[in-house]
């Protein structure tokens, strides 16, 4: 069994080296790579003088026979292709170069322990219709939450992406309490993209993550991939790992407005690539939508978000 594990960097050397000094110890993880999505700043000189000390000191304290071996890998992309074809490129990286037959996409912002890592690689080797798996999120404030839910129509996914709306059909959206009770582990429709281990053969034949989005909706559409191919997501219920936030997404874009219309047109392509909305259902979306958009504004201008 081969793991890797994965991180996205984008401007966020800080927070990435952070990240990867909590897992450099763990035994279950046979590679770690940072992605950097072309950063504008200087992560990757940073990242590389890192990652060469780290490497020098693992070859120093007699960690492989192999004089080559380098745990800690930085790969970078030519441009800043978004969330998903950052992931992609790390993910067939560990899948074609090193071998890896399973990976942990995490986001520098994440916290999980070596028990985690293990648990998330077990679920998937024991489960032959099993290609993603996650845990529970502690994003700090709330606690633990259930961060997974059912694969919704277009109609359901468009109540969920209003604020109010969101509120209001909260009981026809998600699962019910009940699915969870008495069970470890269970059988959903996708998981939060925070922290996901994914079988790497599974993952790169179901064409991974869709590189036509830049941001937001990739967890609906790694979930409708797996679903279509025959493939399961299971999330592990009485395991957690912490979230800080999208800390990499507020840095970078920091009015609400401005993430809401990227969400809003990852949205749309997902209605209307993947849940085949035609175009009375697209008409009805942009009215929706703009009116969400709107509250945006408003709340943002009276300091509310």
């Amino acid at each position: 069994m081969k793991l890797a594990a994965v991180i996205l960097n984008y401007n966020n050397a800080d927070e990435c080296i952070e990240a990867v000094k909590r897992i450099e110890d763990y035994s279950v993880i046979n590679a770690v790579i940072v992605v950097d999505n072309a950063s504008s700043d200087n992560s990757r000189e940073r990242l590389e003088r890192f990652f060469d000390s780290l490497n020098g000191r693992q070859q120093k304290d007699g960690c492989s026979e192999d004089d080559n071996f380098r745990k800690f890998m930085l790969v970078c992309s030519d441009k800043n292709g978004g969330y998903g074809a950052g992931n992609n490129l790390g993910v067939k990286y560990a899948y074609e170069v090193l071998g890896a037959e399973y990976v942990i996409i995490s986001n520098p912002d994440v916290s999980f322990s070596e028990e985690c890592a293990w648990r998330l690689v077990e679920a998937l080797s024991e489960d032959d219709e099993a290609a993603v798996a996650s845990a529970m999120m502690d994003d700090g404030s709330k606690g633990r939450q259930q961060t997974a839910w059912m694969m919704r129509g277009w109609f359901f996914e468009l109540l969920n992406s209003g604020p109010l709306s969101r509120r209001l059909f909260k009981k026809y959206l998600n699962y019910d309490s009940e699915y969870f009770e008495g069970k470890d582990k269970v059988y959903v429709g996708a998981v939060h993209g925070s922290l996901l281990c994914v079988d790497a053969d599974k993952f790169v034949s179901c064409g991974g993550y869709d590189e036509n989005i830049f941001l937001y909706c990739e967890e609906n559409v790694l979930g409708f991939k797996m679903k279509n191919a025959g493939y399961k997501t299971v999330l592990i219920t009485d395991l957690s790992y912490k979230h800080e936030g999208s800390s990499t997404i507020k840095r970078s874009m920091s009015a609400m407005t401005q993430r809401q219309r990227i969400r809003q047109s990852s949205e749309r392509y997902y209605y209307r690539n993947y849940l085949k909305a035609g175009v009375l259902k697209m008409a009805f979306t942009h009215v929706f939508q703009a009116i969400v958009l709107l509250e945006t504004c408003i709340a943002q201008t009276l300091g509310k978000i």
